[in-house]
């Protein structure tokens, strides 16, 4: 082969990996749930990610995959600026379809996934060689956990009763007694 010819397959081959690659960057979220408060941090799209992992991460019966969105984008707005934008960037990353074709061979943003390949994802970013995946996917695991377990719906499968409006007195003596427990329907709850 000519060096030109060589040159000019090689140009039009870039071309055209370039044209896929901002192709597979564009390729749209699916669209999950809607917001149903306005979002703090987190944007459209990384909302609709955090729906997708807590629906993967957080495996109790029960669990709202809305509000423990809702509830990371709550526990983003407390963290700083720049830690916010990383965030962003994390939750961008693991949409990317272009990222997960260099990272894992597949083609397709998380979000459009079926739920078998979404776990398959996250192992791979759990046991990553990548210090940044394993760290992301903790961040991510980790904060869709604590978002799930501030809200009160879950208070009662793990046995913790429901705090006391403040001002008002609470007496805690009788706490784990048989009749505390039944009293707040959390018999038989380990």
């Amino acid at each position: 082969m000519e060096r030109r010819t060589f040159l000019k397959t090689g140009l039009a081959g870039g071309a055209l990996l370039a044209l896929g690659g901002v192709g597979l960057g564009l390729f749209p979220s699916r669209h999950l749930a809607d917001p149903t408060r306005a979002l703090l941090v987190v944007p459209e799209t990384g909302f609709q990610v955090l729906v997708a992992v807590a629906r993967r991460t957080v495996t109790e019966p029960g669990a709202d995959a809305v509000a423990i969105a809702h509830g990371v984008d709550a526990l983003a707005s407390h963290m700083a600026r720049e830690v916010q934008g990383d965030f962003v960037r994390l939750l961008g990353l693991f949409e990317s379809a272009l990222a997960g074709l260099l990272l894992d061979g597949r083609a397709l943003p998380f979000t459009r996934l079926p739920a078998d390949a979404q776990d398959a994802v996250l192992a791979r970013w759990r046991s990553s060689s990548l210090a940044l995946r394993r760290g992301g996917y903790q961040a991510l695991k980790k904060l869709t956990c604590l978002a799930h377990y501030m809200t009160p719906s879950s208070w009662a499968e793990i046995g913790f009763p429901p705090p006391t409006p403040v001002g008002e007195p609470y007496d805690d003596s009788k706490m784990g007694t048989p009749a505390w427990l039944k009293e707040r329907a959390l018999e038989g709850v380990p």
